[in-house]
């Protein structure tokens, strides 16, 4: 069973809306307002095939296993964050209300992990692990000289694992009511 990581591309947004729902779970229902799954899902289906959007197939890449979509990565660079996150917060506004502002999650000259999610069916093959080296090379070859990541404080195991890939603390940052711990590794 060979692993392949490629660029996301619009057939895989039924795939990745899931992916990213059980990575931010939280997050999603907070930005629309309900606990309804299928709501969550519609959403995040929208946001993944607009380019200019921060879950877009542009910033997105999957794993997969004989085509099949097992894990998913978003990152981009730091510096087109704020914009993207605005377009998702008038997104938001204008289709579920929101009314809140988000914290910045990263900064310029990072190349930021904005989600990484494993299919439940395929963890423990280090398809997480294999997903982060390939976000690292790729960041790399783009010339940034560190990647960063947020990570629930209540999720010890993985701030264990992303400490044992050489990430390290810089500060928290307020998503909702939840409190994340930004994480950055020199590349």
């Amino acid at each position: 069973m060979s692993i392949q990581i490629t660029s996301a591309n619009i057939s895989h947004a039924k795939d990745s809306a899931q992916l990213l729902l059980a990575a931010m779970e939280d997050l999603i229902y907070y930005y629309i307002g309900s606990e309804d799954k299928n709501s969550a899902i519609d959403f995040l289906v929208n946001q993944f095939k607009i380019e200019n959007s921060l879950y877009s197939y542009k910033n997105s890449f999957v794993a997969l296993i004989d085509q099949k979509v097992v894990g998913l990565l978003v990152a981009y660079d730091g510096e087109i964050h704020q914009k993207l996150q605005q377009n998702l917060i008038e997104s938001l506004k204008k289709d579920y209300h929101f009314n809140d502002e988000l914290n910045p999650e990263t900064e310029e000259g990072e190349f930021y992990i904005d989600a990484l999610s494993v299919n439940p069916e395929y963890r423990g093959q280090k398809i997480g692990s294999q997903l982060i080296s390939f976000a690292e090379n790729y960041a790399q070859k783009n010339q940034f000289k560190k990647i960063g990541l947020l990570v629930d404080e209540e999720n010890p195991a993985a701030k264990r694992l992303y400490s044992r890939l050489g990430f390290n603390y810089t500060h928290t940052v307020n998503l909702d009511t939840h409190a994340y711990e930004h994480l950055q590794k020199s590349l």
